[in-house]
């Protein structure tokens, strides 16, 4: 593709928000549907909206990582450094892996050493980096299994390395005794995910990294990465100034538990995507009003002055950056001061920071749940409002 970073890294963004965007809507009305938003479901009708929920999580994935291999490869993708707790990264992509997991009835154990380790990197990548290779690990393990991942940091590196430990809880990484590419163990394997292990290997070589894997006589496989990080890992954490009570205040807050329903404007050009967060939303009690591009947006937030508004990035007439802007530079302060949470399927940090510079309050990534909206309303709409 030719064309300059900037043009390769636009159109790519907007290659990945057209392909999520009907995969969105389609994972935000199986949820509601779940939910009993339009009435009880059978025990067969919930199986068979779940099987769809996850093979559209599934696609959407896979998505992402053909969109995030096009960034890579246009050199469109740089890293962003900044402290990052491993152990969080590590949980965060073990919850994603769970599903595969379950599915293959493989139990996954994970240890960090130390367990406050904190070091200097990006954790976007970070967690891709660990996903990937708990995925891959996974799908190269017989079922039934037990997998290990254990983390450790020496000499300014990284080291993540994986192994199967059979069914025995106390088993011990053995050492391979034959080393395979990644690409002939695809072709002996025949089960790991070419696209997440090409993504895996080009993240590695983004970092300047190694990547390793080898297979024991059992066919047991083990990967070991190393990430050439940027700064010192801390000793321990810094702890947060009340981060820990904030957690408790959102949780403590409920989107239902308001005395006084607040006003949410619902900006986006996918008539599907607003009917569905829509009816979620006027389930729950509030009142809802909609635009279909940002100026219209932006009129409605002038007018009515709404308590929060969800703000699609992509939209026809004016866009929702300059929609946010206009927002944030009314006369009126009420108006000015209005929560604004940018909605985009760019699934990017670089996307993330330019909603937040252009006035956005939070960004929410499509596609979005059920829960996440509970969490965006509890933390941006005031429980003691007048």
């Amino acid at each position: 593709m030719e064309g300059s970073v900037e043009e390769k890294h636009a159109f790519l963004g907007s290659m990945g928000h057209e392909l999520r965007n009907p995969l969105s809507n389609i994972v935000a009305q199986v949820e509601t549907l779940l939910e009993g938003i339009y009435g009880p479901l059978a025990p067969a009708q919930k199986t068979a909206l779940a099987a769809v929920q996850s093979s559209t999580r599934q696609m959407l994935n896979l998505v992402a990582d053909v969109v995030d291999l096009g960034r890579i490869d246009a050199g469109a993708a740089p890293l962003t450094p900044a402290p990052c707790r491993v152990s969080e990264s590590c949980g965060s992509s073990m919850a994603l892996v769970a599903e595969l997991a379950r599915a293959r009835s493989i139990e996954i154990a994970s240890e960090v050493q130390p367990e406050d380790l904190t070091v200097v990197a990006d954790s976007f990548r970070l967690q891709q980096i660990i996903t990937e290779l708990l995925s891959g690990a996974v799908l190269s393990m017989p079922t039934g299994g037990r997998l290990r991942l254990r983390i450790t940091y020496d000499a300014g590196s990284l080291l993540l390395q994986t192994w199967g430990g059979g069914s025995q809880p106390g088993a011990e990484y053995s050492a391979p005794t034959e080393r395979a590419s990644p690409a002939e163990l695809v072709r002996r394997l025949g089960k790991v995910k070419p696209i997440g292990l090409t993504l895996l290997q080009k993240l590695v070589r983004l970092h300047g990294g190694s990547f390793e894997v080898s297979e024991t006589p059992s066919h047991e496989v083990s990967m070991i990465i190393c990430l050439p990080l940027s700064g010192e890992a801390a000793a321990a954490l810094v702890q947060q100034e009340s981060g820990t009570q904030e957690t408790l205040d959102v949780e403590n807050t409920s989107a239902t538990g308001m005395s006084c329903q607040p006003t949410i404007l619902i900006a986006d050009d996918q008539a599907a995507l607003i009917a569905v967060t829509r009816n979620y939303l006027e389930s729950l009690g509030f009142t809802v009003i909609t635009a279909r591009d940002g100026s219209e947006a932006v009129h409605q937030a002038v007018t009515v002055q709404p308590d929060l508004i969800l703000m699609d990035v992509r939209m026809p007439v004016v866009d929702g950056l300059s929609a946010i802007r206009q927002i944030r530079a009314a006369e009126d302060p009420k108006t000015r001061a209005i929560s604004i949470v940018s909605l985009s399927g760019h699934a990017s940090a670089a996307d993330k920071e330019r909603c937040l510079a252009a006035g956005a309050t939070a960004y929410l990534n499509k596609p979005f749940g059920v829960r996440e909206l509970d969490r965006i309303i509890a933390e941006h709409i005031r429980a003691d409002r007048n």
